[in-house]
């Protein structure tokens, strides 16, 4: 029995992404059949989960990042126009999504690898994009959630 190129290549893709985060992260779980990782940054002052999913259907990598706090509904508002600000100024690709009806935040960056397989070089820098991304913007996000007039952070 023939397995479908796009299956081949799934799976190709999640054994390198699990090669690539086994050389940035100590401790990850794997699921293979799900065929996401989940992993912790420590960092001050927050702790954050990331989750990285081949999705075989769609040829697609997704890295996701809940941030880990909700925003008061007082502050939503506010919060919203600061999301949007950093999508629409500084993300290109990637974004933070912002649920005003529940008041969470995530961050996500799409990869395709249709009909192409993606580098190691390339996964390897997705993820550390990701990590310095959500590590440059929470605690702006957080100031912004509670109220607190913070400064975006500079570009760069």
């Amino acid at each position: 029995m023939d397995i479908a190129p796009e299956v081949l290549d799934a799976e190709r893709v999640f054994r390198n992404l699990r090669q690539v985060v086994s050389g940035l992260v100590d401790n990850f779980t794997c699921d293979e059949d799900k065929k996401a990782i989940v992993f912790q940054v420590s960092g001050e002052p927050f702790e954050t989960a990331f989750k990285l999913t081949v999705h075989t259907d769609k040829q697609l990598l997704t890295i996701y990042s809940k941030l880990p706090f909700t925003v008061a509904e007082a502050f939503r508002a506010n919060y919203a126009t600061a999301v949007s600000r950093i999508n629409y100024d500084r993300m290109y690709g990637a974004t933070f999504d912002f649920s005003p009806d529940k008041g969470f935040t995530v961050y996500r960056q799409p990869v395709p690898f249709k009909k192409s397989l993606i580098s190691m070089e390339l996964l390897e820098a997705a993820i550390r994009e990701t990590l310095a991304t959500v590590t440059k913007y929470v605690c702006y996000l957080y100031d912004v959630s509670h109220g607190i007039d913070a400064v975006l952070p500079e570009e760069g």
